[in-house]
Parts: structure tokens; sequence; C-alpha cells
């Protein structure tokens, strides 16, 4: 009776692993495979707000929250509540985690539409730090970090919970749904934007 049930854990084991294995091959990569040699994870959102000329012309990644999206004569304008991102590059979702606030500009051939980018839209974004731009949050003078966008990744939180728990919850870890957050949305390649 013990060997029957033990090739009954070892067979839902392998088929728990199997299926791991095979949305593990299938995840959604952030960085593209055109970019992941130049893009410069270590950096983070409080080194370039604190010192934007160190690392101008560098290539790094953020994330956060779309404040506004502003269409202009030759480009895209977004303002970005910055949140830290998880290991899987999806920003976290407890706004008071924030250090302030970034732009990115998209100029590609491609230009975004500002409507596919609505407030509270969470974002991904992979950019060249540039000179800071100048501006206002309410009435404050503010000095926006800036990114000039090579890729952007816009996550789907409506599918937050059941696309987590469709792909990456296993029945043997209980209903906690071990999951990677929001399924994305890829809307632009590495290539899109030229600098």
């Amino acid at each position: 009776m013990n060997a029957k049930r033990n090739a009954k854990r070892v067979l839902t084991m392998v088929a728990i692993v199997g299926m791991m294995w095979a949305t593990g091959c299938n995840r959604y990569h952030v960085i593209p495979d055109d970019l992941k040699g130049t893009v410069n994870r270590a950096v983070k959102y409080e080194q370039v707000k604190s010192s934007p000329s160190s690392y101008q012309g560098q290539v790094i990644i953020l994330g956060g929250e779309v404040l506004s999206a502003t269409r202009l004569e030759d480009k895209t304008r977004i303002e970005v509540l910055q949140l830290p991102l998880m290991d899987d590059l999806t920003p976290v979702t407890e706004r008071t985690e924030s250090k302030g606030r970034f732009v990115a500009f998209d100029t590609g051939t491609e230009i975004v539409d500002p409507a596919i980018l609505k407030e509270g839209t969470p974002v991904t974004i992979i950019g060249e730090v540039k000179s800071p731009t100048e501006g206002h949050v309410g009435e404050s003078q503010y000095e926006f970090p800036t990114l000039a966008i090579r890729d952007m990744t816009v996550w789907n939180k409506d599918n937050a919970v059941g696309a987590a728990n469709r792909y990456y919850a296993y029945p043997a870890y209980g209903s906690y749904g071990y999951g990677y957050g929001y399924r994305p949305y890829n809307f632009m390649t590495g290539s899109r934007v030229k600098e």
C-alpha cells in the first residue's frame, strides 16, 4: 500500500516539475535579446535622480505607474510614478514605495499613442539616460530623471490574478498561487525606438 502511495507522490512531483519547466520556457522576457548586453540592471532610480550626469548615456531599466502621456510634435512624453521592480521586472503595486517620478520620451518611427497609456497603467521601461527634464509637480519645480525609450512593456492589471493562477499555481502548494505577477502585454520591441 505504501509503495503505491509513494509511486503516486513521485508521479505527482514529476508532473509538477514538468508543468513548471514548460511554463518557464514560455515565460515572457522583459529585456529583449538585442538589449541584454547593454542594459545596466545595477543602476537604481535613486542614483540617477541624485547624479543624472554620472549615468547619462547608460541604458537602464525603470518601472512604475503612468501618471500622464502627452503627444508632442515629434514624440510622446510619458510621466511615470517610479516604483521598485520585483525580480521578474514588474513594478510593485504599493505606491508608498515610490522614490519620485521620471519621464520617458518615445521618439521612434512608430510613436506611442497616449490613449493606450491610461493613468495608473503599470509599465517597465528600458531606456537611455538623458539630461534631466525640468517641470512641475503641482506648483513645485521638479527635475525629472529622463529616459529615451528603447523598449517598453505595458502590464495588464486585469489579468493579474487569473493569469498568474492559471499559469503558475500548482496544486501541491495549496491555494497560494506562486505567480510572477501580471502577464504582460508587450507592445514594443527593442528595435522599435531608434537612437
